[in-house]
């Protein structure tokens, strides 16, 4: 069923538009300003916030379990894991910075500036901090929530979302923390990746395990181990083009081991 419900999340991904009602966070916020307003302590107000997300998921997902031989489950699951995808346009954006960053690199990055990333603008370059978010998003889309719903199951690939929306809404710096933690061991296995669908040589150079053991912010270290494996080639394009080739290669890894497993 975790297989089945995979492939029907990520096909409708390709075909919804953002805003679509699957993937609505409007309750969310609300939900956590809700807390907010009885509970000061910004980690008990975090625990509680999420703690009764996953709790009503995992009650609505017990109630509907055998219902119509498995069929309302598998719908209640696929529609979890669409909730828990990305919202941001990544292929709009990477378009539309590919079609001005030649004549007006100004215009090209005001077309990232939508897409939203934890990086620290004070400590990076315009032009590093475009990409970067790029880069992220990317990322944070699909590959973040998949590697937490074929670990941990559907309810793991929402608080992942969860944090993430809390996070870019600017809901406190513990959820931005959170996100950070939950980013690290996706993030660097995405990073080696890199490695496979791009050179493997320079990214191997580069010492990919060795972020392992070091706190490098996501957003950065998914833009460098892109741009090694890239051959530091310009444009946004290339970026595109190594997530989708590393998309392919987790969907045949990940497939193969629910498959068989």
């Amino acid at each position: 069923m975790t297989f089945l419900a995979m492939i029907i999340a990520l096909s409708l991904q390709q075909i919804i538009q953002p805003g679509n009602f699957l993937q609505r966070d409007r309750w969310l916020i609300q939900w956590d300003g809700f807390v907010a307003l009885r509970f000061s302590a910004q980690m008990l107000r975090l625990v509680i916030t999420l703690g009764v997300i996953a709790a009503v998921a995992y009650w609505a997902l017990s109630l509907l379990e055998g219902w119509l031989f498995g069929l309302v489950e598998l719908i209640a699951i696929s529609g979890l894991f669409v909730w828990s995808l990305g919202r941001a346009d990544f292929h709009t954006a990477l378009e539309q910075y590919e079609a001005r960053a030649s004549d007006d690199p100004e215009a090209a990055r005001a077309a990232l500036e939508d897409l939203w990333a934890p990086v620290d603008d004070a400590d990076t370059e315009p032009a590093d901090r475009a990409l970067q978010r790029l880069v992220y998003c990317g990322y944070a889309r699909w590959f973040a929530p998949l590697f937490y719903f074929v670990l941990a199951g559907p309810i793991a690939a929402v608080l992942y979302r969860a944090v993430a929306i809390l996070a870019a809404n600017d809901r406190g710096p513990q959820y931005l923390q959170v996100l950070r933690w939950a980013d690290w061991i996706p993030a660097r296995i995405l990073g080696l990746t890199f490695a496979l669908s791009g050179d493997f040589m320079a990214v191997s150079q580069r010492a990919p395990l060795a972020h392992f053991t070091d706190t490098t912010p996501a957003p950065q270290l998914l833009w460098e181990l892109a741009a090694v494996a890239c051959n530091q080639g310009a444009g946004a394009r290339i970026f595109g083009d190594i997530l989708y080739r590393s998309a392919g290669l987790w969907l045949l890894g990940l497939s193969a081991v629910l498959i068989l497993g």
